[in-house]
């Protein structure tokens, strides 16, 4: 007789969970135990940029590995929620289904969409039906809450900036970037955890202030500078292999040494391309 896979699933999710206590358990892994919900929320968001690359590459067995790193992550999430409080996963699950069908009612109830831009109206419709009713509506309301961050707060200050809450001129965030960089100190020292990462919000968002207030994308100039490094990291791990020599076998002094070559390494001329006259041309 074949097993339902709906149980063999079960059966599955149970076996994680109990590997997962293990592990956040006395005598548990010490990363996983330090965990919190707000950082494997953070993972959540890694691994499914890692399954749409591996969705992308074409590599069905890669695509199933990460889409279980992915529910591995869901499964940990649920975990940590319910050292907080009772959340039932199977409500959770029922309560997106009971969703997706009333957001479909030209499928399971009477109306009709014969066009995806009707069935996307449909959605809609339900959507804005199951709102409640809000307060009135704030300046920063309109700021959509799915911006990468980066991004969500620079347009939270421009918004500020546009009725005069801005500061002066870039003096006085320079000023707070250095308060915020000794408050960050303070509180390393201390060993504070959730301490030291609020602090770090706030100089991420103060940097971001200043990189709006001189007119700078924070999020491109983030961008240059991880490509700048990986280019370097890259040739860093070329150079080693060439002299036969693996970068986890390295120490820091030798890797840096290495890493202080790529950077005086001057990049290569990009090759002049010959122009050529279109067949039939002048």
């Amino acid at each position: 007789m074949t097993r339902d896979p709906d149980d063999r699933l079960g059966t599955e999710i149970a076996a994680l969970r109990r590997t997962l206590r293990s592990l956040r358990g006395e005598g548990g892994c010490p990363w996983d135990r330090e965990q919190k919900l707000d950082d494997v929320i953070g993972y959540l968001i890694e691994e499914s940029y890692e399954l749409l690359r591996a969705e992308q590459s074409g590599i069905w067995r890669e695509v199933e590995e990460e889409l279980g790193d992915v529910l591995f992550i869901v499964v940990f999430i649920h975990e940590l929620m319910l050292e907080k409080r009772k959340t039932d996963l199977a409500g959770v699950v029922a309560g997106a289904h009971r969703k997706i069908v009333r957001r479909h009612p030209h499928v399971f109830g009477s109306t009709e969409a014969r066009t995806r831009a009707e069935s996307l109206a449909e959605w809609e419709r339900m959507k804005r039906a199951e709102r409640r009713p809000r307060r009135a509506p704030a300046l920063l309301d309109d700021v959509p809450d799915n911006l990468p961050p980066l991004r969500r707060a620079a347009a939270v200050q421009r918004k500020a900036a546009g009725v005069g809450f801005d500061w002066p001129d870039g003096t006085g965030i320079l000023d707070k970037l250095e308060e915020e960089i000794a408050e960050l100190r303070h509180e390393l020292r201390r060993g504070k955890r959730d301490a030291a990462k609020s602090e770090i919000g706030d100089l991420f968002f103060t940097v971001v202030n200043l990189a709006r207030r001189f007119g700078i994308d924070s999020e491109s100039a983030l961008e240059r500078t991880t490509a700048k490094f990986t280019r370097r990291f890259n040739d860093v791990e070329r150079r080693a292999r060439r002299a036969g020599r693996d970068l986890s076998s390295m120490t820091l002094e030798e890797m840096e040494a290495l890493w202080r070559e790529s950077k005086t390494r001057r990049p290569a001329a990009a090759p002049r391309r010959r122009s050529k006259k279109p067949a039939g041309g002048r």
